[in-house]
């Protein structure tokens, strides 16, 4: 009984939290019926359990796995920006001649995303599979995570900050209930994260993460009230953003407000600042985005902000769509934070890249003679993503730039 007793208490399990979105489980892959393929445009990395198997594979496939993996990069070959795999069907010959269990970790789990942290894993889908996108997409209710438990072996991350996380992770349920509160108008809402998140980055700039709880209750107080939305024109008061020549295109809030050239030059500057700075990952990506984009930035000045207004008179969608998509953005990396403490970067990111989309559909729109689908959405939302965060190049990018650029400052993006 003592030897029993002594070996229960040697083996011993370890909670391992696992959270996700509420509409996780509706994904089934639609295979051939996609209207793309997540095999191409992309460098797609074998882990090292699947390359053992790779190595060891008996059959006729044998040659053909060998000769189409670059065994230096631990990654399949391409051949026009398309995975060496992937057949003329846009279905995967590893799949098909080698079976279901030869996939490595990427293609076998993909579009599920995983966040890992000490202790928790947070599982997503991933904006950039079209079937993805439209489940996420056509939700309407507010969405909700759920959290289960699961036993696992002890972990321990070198030099993880337990308190820091624990406190991104309240922080980010804070930041939730701004994004989902929809008796607040999306524009309060959004200038409410920023403000929320350039007081959390100071604080922890300063070595002052303890002042979190005492932010958060002032801007719980402080809500979307006379006296906050009075704060906002005082910081959209002060210097806005410069052009490359350094001349003030807004010197108050209420220019901005009353002369749309500085509006457009805005939201330009932002496009011309990212998008020279990201690596393409698929042919056409610029063409696709000057198709688009010229009819909306060089059309007159007057007409600018009635295109918006009509927008979502024809698409009202938008509206819940903006919502789950800053949820989105915060949701998969705000916790990150954890690792480079670049919180007010990745709020930022949310907002940017939720506002390119919307740029993005608007001059779909403008260029479709004034309509809009849901499907057009779907495309766009997909297509961005895949740009964006199927490169670690252009994600760790977007964030420096976040950080380093005039456009992006405070007061700049509380405008747009």
């Amino acid at each position: 009984m003592i030897i029993f007793a002594e070996l229960y208490f040697q083996r011993k399990d370890y909670p391992m939290q696992i959270t996700r979105p509420d509409f996780y489980k509706e994904f089934s892959c639609i295979a051939g019926a996609c209207p793309d393929t997540c095999c191409a445009g992309w460098q797609i990395m074998i882990d090292e359990k699947s390359l053992k198997k790779y190595k060891k594979f008996k059959g006729t496939f044998r040659n053909r796995l060998h000769n189409d993996i670059d065994w230096s990069e631990q990654a399949f070959r391409q051949y026009d920006r398309r995975c060496a795999f992937l057949n003329e069907e846009n279905l995967c010959d590893i799949y098909s001649e080698a079976g279901p269990d030869m996939l490595c970790d990427t293609c076998r789990k993909y579009p599920r995303h995983i966040e890992e942290f000490e202790g928790l894993r947070e599982y997503s889908l991933s904006l950039s599979c079209p079937e993805a996108a439209r489940i996420f997409l056509s939700h309407k209710s507010t969405i909700s995570f759920v959290t289960r438990e699961v036993p696992s072996k002890e972990e321990t991350y070198e030099d993880f900050d337990y308190f820091l996380f624990t406190s991104l992770m309240d922080t980010r349920d804070y930041l939730f209930s701004i994004i989902q509160n929809r008796n607040v108008p999306m524009k309060l809402r959004r200038q409410k994260l920023l403000a929320c998140a350039h007081d959390f980055q100071l604080a922890l700039d300063k070595n002052e993460l303890f002042q979190w709880e005492d932010i958060r209750a002032r801007h719980e107080k402080s809500g979307f009230t006379a006296e906050f939305q009075a704060k906002v024109r005082s910081w959209t008061a002060s210097k806005g953003v410069t052009t490359n020549k350094d001349t003030d295109v807004m010197a108050s809030d209420s220019n901005f407000r009353n002369c749309d050239s500085a509006s457009l030059e805005l939201r330009k500057q932002i496009w011309q600042t990212v998008i020279p700075q990201m690596e393409v990952l698929r042919p056409g990506w610029h063409e696709y985005l000057e198709e688009t984009l010229v009819p909306l930035y060089d059309g007159d000045f007057a007409e600018e902000p009635d295109i918006y207004k009509s927008f979502i008179t024809a698409y009202p969608d938008w509206e819940i769509q903006e919502e789950q998509l800053l949820l989105y953005w915060i949701y998969t990396y705000f916790c990150g934070a954890v690792y480079d403490e670049r919180i007010f970067a990745k709020v930022k990111m949310a907002i940017v890249c939720t506002f390119m989309i919307h740029d993005l559909a608007v001059g779909t729109y403008l260029k479709n003679g004034g309509s809009f689908s849901f499907d057009e959405m779907v495309s766009i939302c997909y297509r961005f993503s895949r740009e964006l965060e199927h490169s670690d190049l252009n994600l760790n990018k977007f964030e420096e730039l976040m950080d380093e650029e005039n456009v992006f400052r405070f007061n700049n993006l509380l405008r747009i």
